[in-house]
């Protein structure tokens, strides 16, 4: 039986897998992201579809709150042009915020995604930085909480962990330069200690995010092998009975929509009890892997083959009417007898065809098929039957 192992290699740990006797490798960069650029920009099209649920929701809330705070203003500020400044900043981010909303609803690129996340990030801060600043009286400590609010906000909304720790450092970083130029009274304690706090502040969210878009990498990875594990055979690697009952289901419905052919083999390796009695099932398995290699290099990428159990396999044919399916049969037929199985000698197999026909589902396919291999086996086995007699 092949070993089934998930390994991620990371950093600079070579690890490697193999699933169905193939080597399976997850690279993750110092950056906490695919080194495979296929499948991070395949993880990143996951990583959005569900972020956008979430991030909807949260930016209307975050403008909602953001433009409540306008009561507060109302008693704390008694100059009418600073009042109304303040107001319309909070009017213009509670728009952005619902545009930006809109907007996530009909992109689901990543690239774009990320991007506009950043930049809304960005405005906010910069909203924030300047409704701060535009007070009679404000208060450094005060201010200095409003910031590590917003740090908490950026890394609570899914990004990509460099652009996640670029806005909070430039925000981090604007705050303070801003408080130089601000007429605002504060002792070089409290400075200090608002910029150790903000410092660990920062270094915790930067940590955690990173530690989070590696484990998400990571479990992503996990869940592709487990839907490989619950789909494919896992002494041959093609399909088991469960997938193929699923894709024949879909085939079938696909056929019936677009007018084309189907069809449907059935083959199973002749006296296959005789080999695992004489040879023990350590050369079976052999002999089987060895025989789905065969198959596989005969067979079209379209076509859906897949092993039913046992030494019974299952071949689904899109597009293909019976004729080129007993066709196919018959050179699969010649290809098997003509190989030499190591230590065994040479196999025969028995093969029954048909095709979808009007009225026809999963069920009532798949019996007429197998009938028609049960039947080749009666009539002496090592043929290929495509009627019933």
């Amino acid at each position: 039986m092949s070993n089934i192992m998930l390994s991620v290699q990371v950093g600079g740990d070579n690890r490697v897998g193999f699933f169905g006797g193939k080597a399976f490798r997850a690279g993750l960069s110092f950056l906490g992201e695919f080194t495979d650029r296929k499948l991070e920009k395949e993880y990143a099209y996951y990583e959005v579809k569900y972020s956008i649920k979430f991030v909807r929701p949260t930016v209307l809330l975050l403008g909602s709150l953001y433009f409540l705070f306008i009561i507060a203003d109302f008693s704390l500020i008694g100059n009418g042009r600073v009042f109304n400044a303040i107001l319309i900043n909070r009017v213009l981010f509670l728009m952005i915020s619902i545009l930006f909303s809109f907007w996530l609803k009909r992109n689901l690129q990543p690239g774009s995604y990320y991007v506009s996340v950043t930049a809304y990030e960005i405005t906010g801060a910069a909203f924030l930085l300047s409704a701060l600043y535009r007070y009679e009286t404000p208060v450094f400590l005060i201010q200095s909480l409003h910031i590590l609010l917003l740090l908490l906000i950026i890394y609570i909304l899914p990004n990509r962990w460099l652009y996640t720790v670029m806005v909070m450092s430039a925000t981090s970083f604007s705050f303070y330069v801003l408080s130089f130029t601000a007429d605002m009274v504060v002792s070089s304690r409290e400075f200090f200690a608002s910029v150790v706090h903000t410092v660990l502040a920062l270094l915790l969210f930067a940590l955690s995010s990173y530690r989070l878009n590696r484990y998400k990498r990571i479990q992503y990875t996990n869940s592709k092998e487990l839907a490989k594990l619950s789909s494919r055979d896992a002494l041959t690697g093609i399909y088991n009975r469960y997938r193929f009952e699923e894709e024949l289901h879909r085939a079938i419905v696909s056929a019936n929509r677009y007018g084309t052919e189907l069809s449907l083999i059935m083959f199973d390796i002749d006296n296959f009890k005789a080999i695992n009695d004489s040879y023990g099932h350590l050369v079976g398995d052999k002999v089987l892997v060895d025989f789905t290699r065969i198959v596989d290099a005969e067979i079209r990428e379209c076509d859906f083959f897949s092993r039913w159990g046992g030494e019974e396999f299952v071949l689904i044919l899109p597009g293909t009417n019976k004729e080129d399916a007993e066709r196919l049969a018959n050179r699969l037929r010649d290809r098997i007898c003509s190989t030499y199985f190591n230590p065994i000698g040479r196999i025969t197999c028995s093969f029954g065809i048909d095709s979808l026909s009007a009225g026809d589902d999963s069920k009532s396919l798949f019996q007429r098929v197998d009938r028609l291999m049960y039947l080749a086996k009666e009539m002496g086995k090592d043929q290929v039957i495509s009627m019933l007699k």
